[in-house]
């Protein structure tokens, strides 16, 4: 596979690790299958050369993850911050994944940025804050942070060998980054998965534990999210909104709603959608497109977020009633 960052960052990284004994790695506030597979695939392989290695979660990742922590490694901050911090100012090293910069690590991320530790970014997003660290490893043109983090792996190890859970972890951020390998997909990304096969990772278990383990009440909210589907035919959108008194009624868990901003796209027709999931403080909003359609631009200039051409993020701290208006202006900036 063609190297996807120059010589002198495996230079840099090299002699980094070289002045390295305590290593944290990092990721963003309410972590999915990328993130978690990038923390739990590189934390026991950095174990296994002899480091020693703190894996932090700002907050809890959604209980279908959990066979990828399966020894319940990964100190979540919001619940022991008083470890984390002290894993942090300890720090030789500081690996943040899955992010791109500090401030997707909330309260986690101002500690970070703090700490005296030479700070390494490792991420697939747009816009990386390349100020905030002394090494970066980030590029869009890859499928999820888990495919950059195995590659980095292997420029800087050629021979480096994964045990068979590193290799699952790895291969169940790439399956959930991509939409089960329909966005942001590369020939890379089947190289890699080809190889995180041969060490052991079985898909077919991955696909039951993440896509066929939700509860039932996650299934009763799915069913309601269909129902309420809204459609905008004249901008080729369906979009979905979940609001608190809706989550409290089915006994909503964090993770119910994953993969939940996807449903409209099945619908004939519908090229974005779009999903709003109403917090105490804001709403959270997901967006999905098909082709060239860039709704990360509408993230970005509406919606205080980001992301990918087809998968971006972001918040409105409006009310529900403004979720049609605003969603309107913005599509109509990149929907003919």
């Amino acid at each position: 596979m063609k190297d996807l960052f120059p010589k002198k960052h495996f230079e840099s990284w090299h002699k980094a690790l070289e002045q390295t004994r305590k290593i944290v790695l990092a990721t963003h506030v309410n972590p999915d299958g990328d993130a978690i597979g990038a923390l739990m695939g590189l934390g026991p392989f950095f174990k296994k050369e002899g480091y020693e290695v703190t894996m932090i979660s700002p907050t809890r990742y959604p209980e279908f993850l959990s066979f990828l922590d399966p020894g319940n490694e990964i100190v979540v901050y919001s619940r022991d911050n008083q470890t984390a911090l002290h894993a942090v100012n300890q720090a030789d090293m500081i690996v943040a994944l899955d992010v791109s910069g500090f401030s997707r690590m909330d309260e986690l991320g101002k500690a970070m940025q703090k700490a005296t530790a030479f700070k390494v970014l490792m991420d697939h997003h747009t816009d990386p804050v390349t100020g905030e660290f002394d090494l970066v490893f980030s590029t869009t043109r890859i499928s999820s942070t888990c495919e950059l983090t195995y590659r980095v792996i292997k420029t800087w190890k050629e021979n480096a060998v994964f045990s068979k859970d590193q290799a699952t972890a790895f291969l169940a951020g790439i399956i959930t980054d991509t939409n089960q390998f329909a966005n942001s997909v590369y020939p890379g990304t089947f190289r890699v998965t080809s190889e995180l096969v041969t060490f052991g990772a079985d898909t077919e278990f991955i696909y039951d534990q993440i896509y066929r383990n939700f509860s039932y009440n996650r299934m009763r909210l799915m069913g309601y999210a269909l129902q309420n589907i809204r459609l905008l035919p004249e901008y080729k959108c369906g979009y979905i909104v979940l609001t608190l008194d809706v989550l409290e009624k089915f006994g909503y868990s964090n993770g119910d709603t994953e993969g939940f901003v996807n449903l409209p796209l099945a619908i004939k027709g519908v090229s974005v959608s779009a999903f709003f999931l109403q917090r105490a403080d804001h709403i959270k909003v997901s967006l999905r497109s098909k082709g060239d359609i860039p709704v990360n631009e509408i993230a970005r200039k509406f919606y205080q977020g980001g992301g990918h051409l087809n998968a971006s993020a972001g918040k409105m701290t409006d009310s529900t009633e403004d979720i049609e208006p605003l969603l309107k202006k913005a599509l109509g900036t990149i929907i003919a």
